[in-house]
């Protein structure tokens, strides 16, 4: 009797449903959560009610000054002027010497724009509202870095999240990939916003761009970089908010501890030794944002040829301080990984 052995094919069963996610769609799904949050609705909602009592400030504070407007704004001139000449000539008449009592201003020392009830929008002014709406996207992407990683903590979420994907790296990448997409996001349309507010500003309530001169050319591409620098702020701050909560396991305490480095040891750094100012963070974003970067004062020297002692002047690029930014967003991130990957998350 021979024992006949047969085959059964086996077919492929279900799909393993505890298995991890691949990265696309973990990073996928964390940006659906980052959206989805009520956290984020009210801060973008309080954002864009913010912006909009913003530009209704904006346009009732200035005007395009009629012709009469202007007459007006010209008589007072001349009468402030002519007073002022008055009191200087009737100064040395009396016998004092013209050091003491001054110089008579002309009309070009007082432009017209001072007497103007409702000043003009310049294009001048649209570089300080971008830096403007650059730190307030970034002061708000802190503030969801912070909560993003901070609220997981608080919840125990990050728990149950480590058994759907144990792979903490993979896992904290994605989280960080979907915040960092989405501040960037916000921070580019930002400044787009503005950018075109501005140009509805200068066209309606201002003065046109060729009143610049012969700066007029390169005005708006002068004014895309600077805006461009502002939006890409929020990066590193985003990063130090979404680092500072992950290492404190709290998302208060990542807001206390942002505000006495940055409000009282920074302070009391620059006191103690003022040559430390251009590797501050504070500094490091007036560098970063001001179109040529900016001038500190350091130590006082003494300057031989002038015969006095003074400040000595440093000055801080841009690339410097986009550098020290990511420095400081690099250290915290990095330590408050490292732990993560090592430390008990229960």
């Amino acid at each position: 009797m021979t024992a006949a052995t047969t085959s059964v094919a086996t077919s492929p069963g279900p799909p393993d449903r505890g298995a991890a996610p691949p990265f696309p769609r973990l990073l996928w799904t964390e940006w659906q959560r980052l959206w989805a949050r009520r956290f984020t609705k009210a801060l973008l909602a309080v954002s864009v009610l913010g912006y909009l009592a913003a530009m209704v400030f904006l346009w009732s504070a200035h005007a395009q000054p009629t012709p009469q407007d202007i007459a007006e704004a010209t008589v007072a001139r001349d009468q402030n002027i002519a007073d002022i000449r008055a009191s200087v000539d009737q100064c040395i008449a009396g016998g004092e010497t013209s050091g003491f009592c001054g110089v008579a201003p002309t009309p070009a020392d007082y432009p017209i724009d001072y007497f103007l009830a409702s000043s003009p929008f310049t294009p001048t002014q649209v570089p300080y509202y971008s830096l403007a709406v650059g730190v307030a996207v970034a002061m708000a992407g802190f503030i969801l870095g912070a909560t993003f990683i901070g609220a997981e903590w608080s919840s125990r979420n990050l728990v149950a999240w480590l058994f759907y994907e144990p792979r903490r790296l993979r896992l904290l990448g994605a989280k960080l990939l979907a915040l960092i997409g989405a501040v960037t996001v916000l921070a580019l349309v930002a400044q787009a916003i503005w950018l075109l507010s501005a140009q509805l500003l200068i066209t309606q309530r201002g003065v046109p761009v060729s009143s610049l001169g012969s700066d007029a050319d390169q005005f708006w591409p002068t004014a895309l970089q600077e805006s461009l620098r502002a939006a890409l702020l929020v990066v590193p701050v985003t990063l130090l908010g979404f680092g500072l909560a992950n290492l404190l396991r709290n998302t208060a305490a990542a807001f206390g501890v942002a505000f006495v480095f940055f409000v009282i040891v920074e302070q009391v750094a620059a006191g103690i030794s003022p040559g430390l100012q251009p590797y501050q963070f504070t500094v490091s974003v007036a560098a970063w944002v001001t179109s040529g970067g900016i001038t500190v004062f350091g130590d006082a020297v003494y300057d031989a040829q002038a015969g006095y002692v003074s400040p000595a002047p440093i000055p801080v690029s841009n690339l410097h301080g986009g550098v020290v930014l990511m420095v400081y967003a690099a250290v915290v991130l990095g330590v408050s990984v490292w732990l993560f990957r090592r430390r008990d998350v229960v």
